[in-house]
C-alpha cells in the first residue's frame, strides 16, 4: 500500500488483517468451496476482531472506523476467497440500512448480533423476474393494523439459506412510482410462511448458501420492523448500493491481487527452454499489464472510499470503481491462469477457484452494463450543470 495514499496506521491495519486471514482462513475457504460449508466459526472470529461492521459505531458493537478501513478488510478477506469476502460484507450492507435509517430500538436489537456474527443477515432485493430493474419488484407489503402482510419471492440471497434476519425491500404503495412506493423491513426467521427453496449450485461463490427462491407467503411483520418510513425504500436502496459497490470493488481487487502474485511467482519458478518463463516477453508483458490494470482499479476504489468518508456524493465514482474493478479483475484472473498453463486449470492450485469466484463480479450488485448506465447518466447530468471533470 503506497504511503502517499494510505496512512501509516492504515497500512498497519491492512498488514494485521492480512496476517489474520492468511493464518485463519484457508481451512474454511476450502470447506466453503468443496463442501458448501458456511463459515460460521470464522465469521465469529472476525466479529471478535471487529472485522465485521468495521465502519459502524462501537456503541453497537462495530469497529468505529471508516469506509476506507472497511474496504481494506474486504480486500484482505478476498485475497483468500472472494466468497468469504461476500459472507463478511453482506452484514455490512444490512447494517448500513439499520444503522442509518433504523430506530434506536432497531439498532440496539439487531446491530450487535450482526457484528458478532451471532446473527446472520441477508439482503432481499433481487427477484426471479427482475434483478437490475429493482424498481419493478413485485413483492408487496400491505398494512393491516399493527403489522404488515408481506408476500413475494426473492432470489440470489447470499447467506439466505442460513439467515436469521432478512432485510426485505417491498412495494407498500403500488399506486405511485416505485421510487416513492417502496419500503424496507427487517424480517426475522421462524415464521412458517417463509420458505427457502433449493440453493443454486453456482460456478463460484460456493458455500455462500445462495437460495434460488426465498418465498414470503403472507408473512406477518410487526409494523415496528419497518425501517425508516413508508415509501423511503428506494432512496435507502440507492444509498446503500453506493457503499456496497465500493466493497465489491475492494473484494475483487483482493482476489485479483492474489492471482497476480500467484502468476508472478509461477513465472519466476517455472522453466521452459532452459530458462524461467518470465524471461519471455509473451509472459512478462502479461504480468506488466496485469499489474498496471490492478493499480488503476485500486486507485479508483481508493478515491471512491475517500470521497464517501468525506461525505461526498459517490454515485458515479462508486459505479466506476465497481465496473472497472470487475472487468479488470476478471482479465487479470484470466491472464494469470494463462501464465500457469494447464496446471492453473486444475484444483491443485487456487487459481481455478479464484477464476470461478471473480467472474461473478461482473454480474453482482448491478451488472457492468448497469454501471455504465449509472456513469453516463451522472456524467451527462454533471456536464449539464457545468460540474463534469
Amino acid at each position: 500500500m503506497e504511503s502517499i495514499f494510505f496512512s501509516e496506521q492504515e497500512r498497519a491495519y491492512a498488514q494485521e488483517a492480512r496476517e489474520f486471514f492468511e493464518r485463519e482462513a484457508r481451512p474454511h475457504v476450502l470447506a466453503m468451496d468443496r463442501e458448501n460449508k458456511y463459515p460460521f466459526e470464522l465469521l465469529k472470529k472476525m466479529g471478535e476482531r471487529k472485522y465485521i461492521g468495521v465502519r459502524f459505531p462501537a456503541q453497537y458493537g462495530g469497529g468505529g472506523r471508516d469506509m476506507m478501513h472497511e474496504a481494506i478488510v474486504n480486500e484482505e478477506t478476498a485475497a483468500q476467497s472472494y466468497a468469504l469476502a461476500c459472507a463478511r460484507s453482506v452484514p455490512h450492507h444490512c447494517a448500513f440500512i439499520i444503522a442509518n435509517y433504523g430506530s434506536e430500538e432497531q439498532k440496539r436489537r439487531w446491530l450487535p448480533g450482526t457484528f458478532s456474527a451471532e446473527l446472520i443477515t441477508a439482503e432481499c432485493i433481487t427477484e426471479p423476474t427482475g434483478g437490475s430493474d429493482a424498481a419493478r419488484m413485485k413483492t408487496r407489503a400491505v398494512r393491516q393494523g399493527g403489522h404488515y402482510v408481506l408476500t413475494g419471492e426473492k432470489r440470489f440471497q447470499a447467506s439466505g439459506a442460513v439467515a436469521d434476519l432478512f432485510v426485505v425491500f417491498a412495494i407498500t404503495n403500488p399506486e405511485v412510482h416505485p421510487s416513492q412506493g417502496m419500503s424496507v423491513f427487517a424480517v426475522e426467521k421462524g415464521h412458517p410462511n417463509i420458505v427457502a427453496m433449493e440453493e443454486f449450485d453456482t460456478l463460484g461463490w460456493r458455500g455462500l448458501r445462495i437460495v434460488s427462491e426465498l418465498i414470503f407467503d403472507k408473512v406477518e411483520v410487526p409494523a415496528a420492523n419497518l425501517i425508516g418510513t413508508e415509501g423511503q425504500g428506494f432512496p435507502i436502496l440507492m444509498d446503500m448500493l453506493n457503499s456496497e459497490r465500493i466493497l465489491v470493488a475492494s473484494g475483487l481487487l483482493g482476489t485479483a491481487r492474489t492471482c497476480l502474485e500467484i502468476a508472478t511467482r509461477y513465472s519466476m519458478e517455472r522453466e521452459a527452454f532452459h530458462r524461467p518463463i518470465r524471461n519471455f516477453e509473451g509472459i512478462s508483458f502479461k504480468i506488466a499489464e496485469m499489474a498496471t490494470r490492478l493499480e488503476a482499479a485500486q486507485l479508483l476504489r481508493t478515491k471512491a472510499a475517500r470521497m464517501l468518508d468525506q461525505g461526498q456524493d459517490v454515485t458515479k465514482i462508486a459505479a466506476m470503481a465497481k465496473g472497472f474493478a470487475a472487468e479488470n479483475a476478471f482479465w487479470v484472473a484470466n491472464e494469470a491462469l494463462q501464465v500457469m498453463g494447464g496446471i492453473g486449470y486444475t484444483t491443485k492450485h487456487d487459481m481455478e477457484r479464484h477464476f470461478r469466484d471473480i467472474r461473478g463480479g461482473m454480474v453482482a450488485v448491478g451488472t457492468n452494463e448497469i454501471m455504465r448506465l449509472v456513469v453516463q447518466r451522472e456524467h451527462y447530468r454533471e456536464f449539464a450543470e457545468g460540474r463534469a471533470e
